[in-house]
């Protein structure tokens, strides 16, 4: 397979087409005080504020320090050229 191929995109990678991002993190850590939390944040188009990514972290708290460790990432891609995602038509349909 050829990697460099147009049909093989990595979402979780920005080119220059992609253009500048602001990182915005639109609520606090989310703690549900059972030793997990959920920690979001939102790429932005720099120029237009339009959404391009929406990046969340499943989170598990370390029982010997208390220190958070990352236990899952989900990953909502809004950019056209991955629109609208593997599983994701019908997420598309009643929330994009």
């Amino acid at each position: 397979t050829d990697r460099e191929s147009s049909n093989n995109h990595n979402p979780a990678e920005f080119d220059q087409e992609d253009g500048y991002y602001t990182i915005d993190f639109p609520l606090d850590t989310l703690d549900y005080y059972d030793g997990t939390a959920w920690l979001e944040c939102r790429l932005r188009d720099k120029q237009s504020d339009t959404l391009l990514v929406v990046l969340g972290w499943s989170m598990k708290q370390h029982e010997g320090d208390g220190s958070w460790m990352i236990d899952g990432i989900d990953w909502q891609d809004f950019r056209e050229k991955y629109r609208p995602g593997i599983g994701r038509e019908e997420w598309e349909r009643i929330c994009g």
